[in-house]
């Protein structure tokens, strides 16, 4: 007769095993899909899918007679801009931009056209932060940036003002026969900016 303690004794200890690798494999595919989610959601705030929904994204096409003729492309929220007779590309904006609008237009009344961007990018400040502000710089705001024509530059665009987050939920833009940046909201409100002196200044709310 054989002894029934010592039978039950190597199969509790084979369900004990089980358990245990059961358990390492479940931990182990958790942390896995943990590390895919967070890696995920990485790749999606890096190309700017949390931005909210009320931008307007435009895409189109133009030719302007600047220096010569030249075509601005606006696709996919990248903006390229080309000479129109050979192709060259002039101007692509840069990797981690997200363009939803451009304009040619005097801003700064100085009898020149600039070249206005509407860009969303990650961080309000670029490279320099100022004194006041606290901690990482990494959250998507949009800014308007605004460029002269410069045709000794081999990317055309000189960098005449740069701003920071707008801190507006801008809709959409406008800019009118006065040259004055009109601003639309998420809600609705309209409000108007200048160039006086340096930089963009508001001189009027609509509604």
């Amino acid at each position: 007769m054989s002894d029934n303690k010592n039978e039950l004794k190597p199969n509790k200890e084979l369900n004990k095993k089980k358990i245990i690798k059961t358990a390492i494999i479940s931990i182990a595919t958790a942390l896995i899909i943990a590390v895919l989610c967070i890696s995920a959601f990485f790749m999606l705030w890096k190309k700017g899918f949390f931005i909210p929904r009320y931008v307007t994204w435009n895409n189109q096409s133009d030719t302007f007679l600047i220096e010569k003729k030249v075509d601005f492309s606006l696709k996919k929220k990248k903006l390229k801009i080309t000479d129109h007779d050979t192709g060259a590309v002039l101007f692509e904006s840069p990797k981690g931009w997200l363009v939803s609008d451009y304009f040619l237009a005097d801003i700064d009344f100085d009898d020149e056209n600039e070249v206005v961007l509407m860009v969303w990018k990650q961080g309000s400040f670029g490279e320099h932060k100022p004194f006041w502000h606290e901690g990482k710089d990494n959250k998507w705001t949009q800014h308007i940036f605004i460029y002269e024509w410069d045709s000794e530059r081999a990317d055309r665009l000189d960098p005449k003002w740069m701003s920071s987050g707008l801190g507006i939920k801008v809709h959409k833009v406008n800019i009118d026969e006065k040259n004055r940046v009109h601003f639309i909201d998420d809600k609705g409100g309209e409000t108007v900016w200048q160039w006086l002196g340096w930089g963009l200044s508001l001189v009027q709310v609509i509604k």
